[in-house]
């Protein structure tokens, strides 16, 4: 017969910001044994190895497991006392330290032993909690596209007192509403913003744990990666669960934005590519990016959208899908007016040149010439020209925006490389290194790209560290990356890391300043961690530019290039083996692949395919919409799909009480 059901209904005002879960199902499958064998599939064991461990309920915000589908996104840790434990949802603000409103799990006894698991490959939170007075396991999920949290327990002993209480966890006019039922041995628990929404989540048949863990086993899917460095490995494989579980939906594009998204072809993720049909927020001044020129800093915020960075989001955006969509209705319009702003400020010098008056380099000094300044004009100038040509259209202003690129000033230089501004070399710390933004992230095609002058200018920077923070060491693996130091990016990278400390899914690091958003520094990181496997500028896509002597074996797969170019690639004994690309929009390919002595480019069926030289490594292939090349070492062939390289070292997992085999 079957046991009697208990269900306790507790409502109240939805927590704003978190929209309503849409009706659907939830299943009560329990979750898959956290010690179940070794998985074969490639992805399935490099994100199970990603596995996040704690001994311990997290205290601090930064280092609590989080869940989440974009529309709902909790974090659970310990409570005011040791027998709380507390699952806080997350509004509609970054400011993560203060969340909307959440539940309590009250225990009966006082935690004796207790063991934390986050499953990456299926989004889900197991605990194991024993007590003075008994044993309490937990699973907990947010499942995808419901924005609701479930949580189902099943107690041993006094546990069974065990309740769940109400918390507005700092806003007592927005509570969460939950329910909770129970049969037999389990109880579950569903919370949601809207109390309606609650009621179908929990009424409704079993079934859709399964329709979860297939969504997140498919968003796996997606941009591979394997190295020896199984720390990197697994930071890189906690970002793609964080930009699902964590990102805020609807969120403005800011800075340069995500990256990651477009580059593990998370576009649909992406708020500027999945908003094709309208122009989300792209500028946000909560920082002074710039100053009107002549002003500077005393002017206050620049409204140019080139200043607030919103606009090399959507560019890099457009690239990474060629959506002419974006760039028709979106982009150049945009551009033409980020131009137009600052063409009126432009002074004619006797040297021949167009020359800035004094705008402010951010976190630096007010100066003219800024190079910040000159580096996103001149990025904007290149877009600009660049869209006009694509979409084939008649601009008046075409003859003068061609004009003021050929004009524009060089970026001041002094024996130390790239100068602050007209006058003003680096004289002290400078976390931001705003001064070299036209090598890294804008990648812009210079000549000196690669030189010495920007090899010095990189060294002046890097040499200077009293005021770097943690996300300063994200900007400097990329800077590194670009210049040509493969270690020394690699370097930053585990610098990055260790102040991150094991067990933190988001921060930008002990010591961050405030302002930075506790999700974007990280997603950073795991660029930073692309940068060396793959890399686009001058319209040549770069395959293992910068890896490091230290991985001398890696795998990428479905990786995601500027031109809508898909890339698997792989390497063994320091060597590039193979490289495969996949081109969605038939844009020209100009392939630096990397692979020593003779090769062969193959179509994807292993037949010859036409190409033509570019430069020292690189080819130029002819491909249309749908097409592939491949090359490889001749002799050999490309593997059939991705594989899991060797580790350097014994794996271990990451956990907030540090690491576990």
């Amino acid at each position: 017969m079957t046991a009697p059901r208990r269900r306790t209904v507790l409502l109240g005002t939805a927590a704003v910001g978190l929209g309503a879960a849409g009706a659907g199902e939830l299943g009560g499958a329990p979750a898959r044994a956290a010690d179940a064998p070794r998985p074969s599939d490639p992805y399935e064991e490099s994100v199970q190895d990603a596995r996040m461990v704690w001994d311990r309920p997290a205290e601090d915000w930064q280092d609590a497991p989080c869940l989440g589908d974009g529309s709902l996104r909790v974090r659970v840790r310990r409570g005011e006392s040791p027998n709380l434990l507390a699952f806080e949802a997350m509004g509609t603000s970054d400011a993560w330290e203060s969340p909307a409103g959440g539940v309590v799990l009250r225990l009966a006894g006082t935690p004796t032993a207790q063991r934390w698991h986050l499953d990456l490959w299926n989004a889900e939170l197991r605990a194991t909690v024993t007590t003075t007075r008994g044993r309490v396991d937990l699973t907990a999920l947010v499942p995808h596209g419901r924005g609701v949290l479930v949580v189902r327990l099943v107690t041993q002993g006094g546990e069974s007192g065990a309740a769940w209480q109400r918390t507005p966890a700092g806003r007592a006019d927005h509570p969460l509403p939950y329910l909770e039922e129970s049969g037999g041995p389990e109880r579950v628990m569903v919370a949601g913003a809207d109390a309606g929404a609650v009621r179908r989540a929990l009424a409704a048949p079993q079934g859709h744990d399964a329709e979860h863990r297939r969504w997140w086993h498919s968003h796996y899917r997606r941009g591979f990666l394997s190295v020896p460095d199984r720390t990197v490995q697994r930071f890189y494989w906690t970002q793609i669960y964080l930009s699902a579980a964590a990102l805020r939906r609807g969120a403005p594009v800011t800075g340069f934005g995500h990256p990651l998204l477009g580059s593990t072809d998370h576009l649909a993720l992406d708020p500027v590519a999945g908003a094709s049909g309208h122009q989300p927020r792209t500028a946000s001044h909560g920082h002074l990016y710039g100053g009107l020129p002549g002003v500077g800093s005393k002017g206050g915020r620049a409204q140019d959208p080139i200043t607030a960075w919103g606009l090399p989001a959507v560019d890099a955006a457009y690239r990474k899908s060629m959506d002419e969509r974006i760039l028709r209705g979106w982009l150049h319009p945009a551009l033409r007016k980020a131009v137009g702003f600052y063409a009126h400020f432009l002074v004619p010098e006797p040297d021949g040149r167009l020359h800035l008056p004094a705008t402010h380099s951010p976190h630096y000094a007010d100066v003219p010439d800024a190079s910040h300044a000159l580096a996103l004009l001149r990025w904007a100038l290149s877009a600009l020209i660049d869209s006009t040509r694509r979409l084939g259209v008649q601009e008046a202003g075409l003859d003068r925006w061609r004009d003021i690129a050929d004009r524009l000033t060089p970026y001041p230089t002094g024996p130390d490389g790239v100068l602050i501004g007209r006058g003003t070399p680096l004289a002290r710390s400078h976390p931001y290194a705003s001064h070299l933004l036209w090598l890294h992230p804008l990648r812009e095609s210079l000549p000196q790209a690669r030189s010495e002058s920007a090899r010095r200018g990189y060294a002046r920077w890097a040499s200077m560290r009293d005021s770097w923070h943690g996300s300063t060491h994200v900007t400097a693996a990329g800077l590194a990356a670009a210049v040509g130091e493969a270690s020394e990016a690699l370097s930053h990278l585990r610098h990055f890391l260790t102040d991150l400390g094991g067990g933190a899914l988001y921060r930008g690091g002990r010591g961050e300043p405030g302002g930075e958003s506790p999700v974007s520094v990280p997603l950073a990181g795991g660029q930073a961690v692309l940068d060396l496997l793959l890399d686009s500028w001058g319209g040549t896509l770069r395959v293992f530019p910068a890896t490091p002597e230290e991985w001398p074996d890696a795998v990428v797969a479905g990786l995601r290039a500027p031109g809508a170019f898909l890339v698997d690639a792989a390497r063994s004994d320091g060597r590039t083996d193979w490289v495969r690309v996949r081109s969605e929009a038939g844009e020209p390919l100009v392939l630096d692949h990397g692979v020593e002595g003779p090769f062969e480019v193959l179509d994807e069926n292993g037949g010859r395919r036409p190409w033509r030289p570019s430069g020292q490594r690189a080819v130029e292939v002819p491909l249309g919409r749908g097409e592939s090349v491949v090359v490889v070492r001749r002799g050999q062939r490309p593997g059939a799909g991705p594989r899991v390289v060797e580790a350097a070292g014994t794996a271990r997992a990451w956990g907030l009480s540090g690491p576990h085999e």
